[in-house]
């Protein structure tokens, strides 16, 4: 939760061509440039690999649970997405056009009639999954010469280079009133929520949820693994996925930002790379709870924001709209990559003062509570035993 910060405020801060081509917007140089390249291959899509494998996991989890509780696990778990689907959904629209809860929602719908698969078939789904998505963006990517006249043009324009008006009118809105966002927070919304998902992320969200299943199944999230196991989830993960990475920010800057090599082609390089280095940051966490006392302040500070991921989740987005929207400080567009860092470190201290305070007094987060109690039907006790 606190290493997805690092990617979704930039979603908040500059104009959304600037997430995937920073050139359309910045002139990167300096330590705008170092930032960016530590951005991208340490962060972008590698803590959101991990969510999703943990949110396969709680898949499980929760499948197992309803079972030791004699309840319909398929009624629970339907309930839970659909109002997972709610919540993101209302954030979607009225915060943050970025959401993934909805998306997460339909993409349990999908996987959760494989939670009782055997681990091998789960991996092999989920690497099948993935592949899909891969492979849809390299057969569009070798469709390009065979577009109509000008569609090319179009597309470059809409999605990788737009116009210095389009970036101002984007600008305009989201530093204007609440009400006047949402006319430009709208059709990025369902834009994700409709082209983009069922081309790249259904497949991506999917696969990797599935292999979190497998991986809970195996103890791997339970720290139970020996430490070779864990270690060579180190070495492989990031002894290849490090380097695809890195040479995809590379060739990003060889072919000089070119369209149809990046976004269709040299995108895949982090596609898989960010998978690889996911398993490998797991393999770090575990060998760490391995070797230290769960019960150390630190980790005990962690697993506070871990047990209120939704509710901190949420008030990333409360709080980066305020910063950055017109309801609020009006700073989007105007806050260089180098001093988001600023904002990343205050958004941490936040996080981990809040799931600190709150779990110390509750035994769940708020909108941790909203969700169990919609959820079971009836509400939850928010009293600490």
């Amino acid at each position: 939760m606190l290493g997805i910060v690092i990617m979704n405020i930039q979603s908040f801060a500059i104009p959304s061509v600037a997430y995937s081509n920073p050139t359309a917007f910045e002139n990167l140089s300096g330590n705008d440039l170092y930032v960016y390249l530590f951005s991208y291959v340490f962060a972008d899509q590698k803590f959101m690999s991990i969510f999703s494998m943990l949110f396969g996991a709680s898949l499980v989890m929760l499948s197992q649970k309803a079972r030791k509780e004699h309840l319909r696990s398929t009624d629970l778990q339907n309930r839970r997405l659909m109002f997972l689907a709610l919540f993101g959904i209302v954030h979607a629209y009225l915060i943050w056009y970025g959401d993934v809860l909805l998306m997460y929602a339909i993409c349990g719908f999908a996987v959760f009639v494989f939670r009782r698969k055997k681990s091998v078939f789960q991996i092999r789904t989920g690497i099948a999954l993935l592949a899909i998505g891969s492979l849809i963006s390299l057969l569009l990517g070798n469709t390009v010469p065979f577009w109509e006249p000008g569609e090319y043009d179009a597309a470059r324009v809409e999605i990788w280079n737009p116009t210095s008006e389009v970036i101002a009118e984007e600008i305009d809105y989201y530093t204007s009133a609440w009400e006047r966002q949402i006319l430009q927070r709208a059709p990025q919304a369902f834009s994700l929520q409709t082209t983009v998902f069922v081309f790249e992320n259904f497949w991506r969200i999917s696969g990797l949820m599935l292999i979190g299943m497998a991986l809970y199944k195996r103890n791997v999230f339970k720290a139970k693994q020996s430490t070779k196991y864990y270690t060579k989830m180190i070495i492989y993960g990031l002894g290849i996925g490090l380097p695809l990475v890195a040479d995809g920010a590379l060739l990003n800057f060889t072919y000089d930002w070119d369209f149809r090599m990046s976004f269709f082609f040299i995108s895949q390089l982090n596609y898989w790379g960010s998978v690889l280095m996911a398993i490998g940051y797991v393999g770090i966490v575990m060998l760490i709870c391995k070797a230290s006392d769960n019960r150390g302040f630190i980790l005990k500070r962690l697993a506070d924001v871990g047990k209120m991921a939704l509710s901190t989740y949420l008030l990333q987005s409360i709080i980066m709209g305020l910063i950055f929207y017109g309801h609020g400080l009006s700073l989007f567009g105007d806050i260089e990559r180098s001093i988001q860092g600023i904002f990343i470190l205050g958004m941490w201290v936040i996080n981990i003062l809040f799931a600190w305070v709150w779990l110390g007094m509750y035994k769940y987060g708020p909108f941790e509570w909203a969700w169990r109690s919609l959820t079971y039907g009836k509400f939850q006790s928010m009293a600490k035993d």
